[in-house]
């Protein structure tokens, strides 16, 4: 019987010492031009309460486009089943060195691509971002906004 107790007692340890499971990795964003795709990984990436936030200042992917040229933005399932965004900064034709502009904002299952155009055909995308909102709202100038819980990032140079 204390051979049965004791067996008893080692499997219920050993099921409660169990690793638990790591979180998935991240998804990844893909970013387009004519001379081809590359995947960002996010390089600010927090939890869903926009709590536990990690930077991987590597992440920032590169990519070359002549100005007007528009650059598309794919996101995974798992962003384009969250509120999220498109953020782009640019230089005009004229070299005027332009703040960053949100540009699109989408609902929760409502789209999975956008083209990131500049607003002139001489304008030259500098920065190409998508937001992922999180579950957290703070009071903004129009009333409650939803705090950013990933970002990634593509660096949009002349061609």
């Amino acid at each position: 019987m204390r051979k049965l107790v004791l067996a008893a007692a080692v499997l219920v340890l050993a099921g409660c010492s169990a690793a638990p499971e790591p979180p998935p990795a991240p998804p990844k964003v893909d970013f387009t031009v004519a001379a081809g795709t590359v995947t960002a990984k996010p390089f600010l990436y927090c939890t869903v309460e926009v709590q536990d936030c990690k930077r991987d200042t590597a992440a920032q992917v590169k990519l070359k486009a002549a100005p007007g040229t528009p650059v598309r933005v794919r996101v995974p399932k798992e962003i384009a089943d969250t509120p999220w965004s498109v953020v782009i900064q640019y230089r005009t034709a004229a070299g005027v060195q332009q703040d960053p502009r949100t540009v699109a904002t989408f609902g929760p299952g409502k789209q999975d691509s956008f083209d990131a155009k500049p607003p002139a055909a001489g304008d030259q995308l500098q920065t190409v971002e998508v937001k992922q909102a999180g579950g957290k709202l703070v009071q903004g100038e129009d009333g409650p906004e939803a705090v950013t819980r990933a970002v990634w990032s593509a660096q949009v140079e002349p061609a």
